[in-house]
């Protein structure tokens, strides 16, 4: 079978037509194309970042749940945070990344891997040539529903919920630290931490700014973001 190369992922306008320059390409018969083919949610895309995610089955018995993330060169990342209740597998299924984890930087090619477990300080980044695409297979261990948070933080940089720098805005972002669960029961707080201002300043700015983001109108969560239709007509979807 011939190779050809595909795009997926494009921002859709309100007609529903893909929008030129914002979807990654991927080969037709090579590894991205068959995790695709094997993803269980929507492709999900964050247009501030750049970023796309879907979800694969684990293989694993509920051992483990496995996200599949797509990054641009121009992408610096998430910023430095930890985990305080997983471990989280790190395996390139095309492209290069840095990965920096406890201070030290190691750079990942297609096939290679890395653990870093729980409470360890990390971020990572695609290299390449201007307009590549890395992506990335991450396995969290054990399953907290990771992909919620994800949908959640996308969901919010799809409706403009968000920064110029991408972050979620301060009140949405204390507003939700309070009183998001993921659908295995888990806090914002104990998915991810960042490195600044750290856990314990977050608890408190959230418990003092929290109340005030809520007589704003920021909400805890946004249920539509986990629903397919909702990211079906706003990202380009992939063929079955």
């Amino acid at each position: 079978m011939t190779m050809v190369t595909l795009t997926t992922g494009e921002r859709l306008d309100d007609d529903g037509s893909p929008v030129p320059g914002t979807g990654f390409e991927y080969d037709s018969e090579g590894e991205v194309a068959k995790l695709l083919a094997q993803r269980i949610s929507p492709v999900l895309y964050s247009p501030s970042q750049g970023e796309w995610a879907w979800m694969v089955p684990d293989d694993s018995d509920g051992k483990f749940e496995r996200i599949i993330a797509v990054c641009s060169t121009g992408n610096n990342g998430p910023i430095l945070h930890y985990h305080p209740t997983f471990d989280e597998h790190f395996k390139p299924a095309s492209g290069s990344f840095v990965l920096k984890a406890d201070g030290e930087e190691v750079t990942l090619h297609a096939g290679q891997e890395l653990m870093v477990k729980r409470g360890t300080m990390h971020t990572f980044r695609c290299i390449g040539e201007d307009g590549d695409f890395g992506v990335m297979v991450a396995d969290v261990i054990p399953p907290v529903g990771f992909v919620d948070m994800i949908k959640l933080m996308m969901g919010l940089a799809q409706e403009g919920k968000i920064t110029s720098t991408g972050d979620p805005k301060l009140l949405q972002l204390m507003v939700s630290m309070r009183g998001w669960r993921s659908s295995l029961g888990n806090k914002l707080i104990d998915l991810a931490v960042p490195k600044s201002p750290g856990k314990s300043v977050i608890t408190i700015l959230s418990s003092i700014l929290a109340p005030l983001g809520r007589l704003l109108g920021y909400k805890v969560d946004y249920p539509h973001y986990y629903e397919d239709e909702f990211w079906e007509k706003r990202v380009n979807q992939p063929p079955n």
